[in-house]
């Protein structure tokens, strides 16, 4: 039976020995999964302002109407930053589906393997070289789920997020696994367990609030405890579905 308590303790012994490790790890997860900002400005007075002094030389020295040439020229502008903005999207949406999830899994593995000894940081793309199409497969049927149960009450869909937690996890270990063997699993371990994880997760609050302090910058410093601890819950779980029989060694046991 685990404990807040303990998963916390067993999180600090792991971080007294290898925290910049986990920290860096954690932040370049951050980087490649969260950290991008696409800053496209296609508001009126940003894309209308210098076009006047641009082309009124221009106007004015051929004696052609400015405002027919506004006319001509702004369906073409406009045309340019809506495709920019399509391909954009489409970029986004390309890397939050096939890269960003193994990246995730990789960052489960990494925090898996380093509870026991340091672990290398190629090990966060570790899931491009093995059983990637079935990770990215498996993780986009998890979002989904969770996002059409989103849609429907906003409670439900964060019960699902709650049940298919350790889905990433179990892909770190087995990248291989079926979506339907991967659910099954994920519930079975947090059944009975889902309000327990909840609790969990509220007591870092204070630290989450302390993190954002300094414009949210303390975040990247929290974060480390914050997965740490969460390997050490999904062990403490792993270990209850095995002894359950509910899983075997043998399906849970890691890359070599």
């Amino acid at each position: 039976m685990w404990t807040r308590a303990l998963l916390k303790s067993n999180a600090k012994t792991v971080l007294r020995r290898s925290y910049w490790r986990v920290f860096l790890a954690c932040l370049i997860v951050s980087l490649l999964c969260g950290g991008i900002d696409l800053n496209l400005n296609l508001g009126a007075d940003s894309a209308a302002s210098p076009l006047p002094e641009q082309i009124a030389p221009f106007a004015g020295s051929t004696g052609f109407p400015y405002s027919v040439l506004v006319q001509l020229l702004l369906p073409v502008i406009l045309g340019i930053g809506i495709m920019a903005l399509l391909l954009a999207l489409a970029a986004a949406l390309c890397w939050g589906i096939l890269i960003t999830p193994v990246i995730q899994v990789g960052q489960a593995r990494y925090l898996t393997e380093n509870r026991t000894a340091p672990a290398h940081l190629d090990t966060l793309f570790s899931g491009f070289t093995s059983g990637y199409w079935n990770t990215v497969g498996v993780m986009f049927f998890m979002n989904l789920k969770v996002f059409l149960w989103c849609l429907l009450l906003i409670v439900p869909g964060i019960i699902k997020s709650y049940q298919y937690r350790f889905i990433p996890f179990l892909l770190a270990e087995n990248p291989h696994m079926t979506a339907d063997r991967a659910f099954e699993i994920s519930t079975m371990m947090t059944d009975g367990e889902k309000w327990n994880i909840f609790v969990l997760d509220l007591s870092f609050l204070g630290w989450r609030l302390l993190g954002l302090l300094l414009f949210g910058i303390g975040l990247i410093f929290v974060t480390p405890y914050v997965q740490t601890t969460e390997a050490e819950l999904y062990a403490a779980l792993r270990a209850k579905v095995i002894a359950g029989g509910y899983v075997s060694e043998e399906e849970l046991a890691g890359q070599s």
